[in-house]
């Protein structure tokens, strides 16, 4: 992988500091602002690696079931759509995704690089719901785009995650959902184009994933530097590189710290994990309970802060104009969402979720970012839920407690845990109003005994 890494060896020219250099304050701040940097890629490595280790390297595998309390690789994953999913290895070729027709469902692929970046999408918002072939390619790649596709996406990463959502309108609709899923195809460019395959590359071996809010928060630097070269870094991007080489945060090499610096370098590390931490509780300012969805989700420039605690909280954010996910931590007065209490979840008259697809509300374990196990196995409400009953004058209250209300109300309940939890209200294609801040939120209130 040293190969990838010519221009981080220039780091001399972009500003380089030199272990020698620093003293332990610098290096506890130098190892805080790398810490935030590297995270959201480390964090990446857990679906990885996860991947990896059950499915070959460009291979889609779509999975006709909603997740729940059990599937642990993703923190805050949807119950609204079956998942499809490939890695891909763009290091020899382009690949290639074929979609059928998609009539009357939301779908669409979004495509994360190894920062967490969100790529262009394929489907209903980005290309619609006609058939289409999309080439996809790595930043080595200099060939010809041949004819016959319906668009070209570019990587900077080569090594892409595909992460497909696709829409499922109840327990009615799952095989119809199925079906749709079995006319998405993924393949190498050379086999689409019936030409002869690249030479083999090595395989690809990726870290082992060591949990990043638990242990040594300096572990994750190791894992950095081994997933790092997979990456075309910006000239941004390289000279932060290359000030992080003093600590020993460098594309491909094995972190190894000075010895001077070993604490200082480890307590910057465990700040920095603490500042992510604390950034995933704040990611924008709080109204009535709720932080609305910053705009430079999945595409965070140089915002190494809200990228970081976007993969603390829930990684692989869709960008805006495809959902919004406003977060509630609180309720209306203030005080943490409490699971042995009971909750009212109201929607005025008129302002029901604004979107162009649907929306659900999904509730999680606070200390897992997890789907909260419960006897009903419940774990979303939203505009496809069976068995919603409205207010007389159009609104709708929703349910959120341990216990189970009346039978009339019973299909507005969503049960708590027995701990803290939260709220994501997830707008799919949404409008204007839940774009521009303009849509109030709903209140969520505690219900007195």
């Amino acid at each position: 992988m040293r190969h990838w890494i010519s221009a981080i060896a220039l780091g001399v020219s972009l500003g380089t500091v030199h272990a020698a250099d620093l003293d332990p304050t610098q290096a506890k701040a130098l190892a805080q602002e790398a810490y935030v940097f590297a995270y959201a890629t480390v964090e990446h490595d857990k679906v990885l690696t996860a991947i990896a280790a059950k499915l070959p390297f460009n291979r889609l595998y779509s999975e006709p079931r909603l997740l729940g309390p059990q599937d642990n690789k993703v923190v805050s994953p949807n119950n609204d759509t079956f998942y499809s999913r490939a890695l891909l290895d763009l290091r020899a070729e382009p690949v290639v995704l074929d979609v059928p027709t998609v009539d009357e469902r939301y779908y669409s692929f979004q495509l994360v690089d190894l920062r967490t970046d969100n790529l262009d999408y394929i489907g209903t918002r980005a290309t619609g719901n006609q058939a289409g072939r999309y080439l996809i390619a790595g930043p080595d790649w200099k060939g010809e785009v041949p004819s016959g596709f319906n668009g070209v996406i570019r990587s900077p990463s080569r090594l892409v995650f595909l992460l497909g959502r696709t829409e499922v309108k109840g327990e009615s609709d799952q095989k119809e959902a199925a079906r749709v899923l079995m006319g998405y195809a993924l393949q190498p460019l050379s086999r689409v184009i019936n030409s002869p395959a690249p030479v083999a590359l090595p395989a690809l071996q990726l870290p082992a994933y060591l949990d990043t809010k638990q242990g040594s928060a300096q572990a994750l630097f190791s894992t950095f530097n081994a997933l790092a070269p997979l990456h075309q870094w910006t000239a941004s991007e390289q000279a932060k590189l290359a000030r992080f080489a003093a600590i020993g945060v460098q594309p491909g090499a094995p972190f190894a710290p000075a010895e001077p610096l070993r604490e200082a370098v480890a307590a910057g590390a465990e700040a920095g994990r603490e500042q992510v931490r604390a950034a995933s509780s704040h990611l924008s300012v709080e109204q009535g309970g709720w932080f609305k969805s910053p705009g430079n989700l999945g595409k965070y420039g140089d915002d190494d802060l809200t990228r970081a605690a976007a993969a603390w909280r829930y990684i692989y954010v869709n960008d805006p104009a495809e959902a919004v996910y406003p977060l509630a931590l609180h309720d209306v007065e203030g005080q943490v969402l409490d699971g042995r209490q009971a909750y009212r979840l109201h929607f005025p008259a008129g302002q029901l979720p604004p979107v162009n697809a649907f929306w659900s509300l999904t509730l999680y374990d606070s200390k897992t970012q997890l789907l909260a196990s419960n006897p009903i196995q419940r774990y979303a409400l939203g505009d496809r839920s069976a068995n919603l009953s409205y207010d007389a004058d159009g609104g709708l209250t929703l349910l959120l407690q341990p216990d189970a209300p009346s039978q009339a109300q019973q299909g507005n309940w969503l049960p708590t845990p027995q701990g803290s939890f939260n709220l994501l209200l997830r707008m799919y294609m949404p409008k204007a109003a839940a774009l521009d801040g303009s849509y109030s939120m709903p209140t969520i209130a505690r219900i007195e005994p």
